[in-house]
């Protein structure tokens, strides 16, 4: 049995997304934009893109998804 987007998604967020501590100006936009690229490509090749395009609506596209999972992580370190 396949895992499903939930579990595609929590996955995939615990082993790319971590407090990345001080960075210099941009760096941070960078990291977003290279792992948003990445989140998207593993979804389109696990087959769930259109649901990852579902889930990351309410944040404003996978950027925004990814750069509030960032948020999160820092908040919690």
């Amino acid at each position: 049995m396949g895992e499903n987007f939930e579990t595609f998604l929590r996955l995939w967020t615990a082993e790319n997304i971590h407090s990345i501590g001080h960075t210099e100006p941009g760096d941070e936009d960078r990291i977003v934009r290279s792992l948003a690229q990445e989140l998207a490509s593993a979804a389109t090749t696990a087959g769930f893109y259109g649901e990852l395009v579902e889930a990351a609506h309410p944040y404003g596209g996978v950027e925004a998804y990814v750069r509030d999972k960032f948020k999160n992580a820092s908040e919690r370190d």
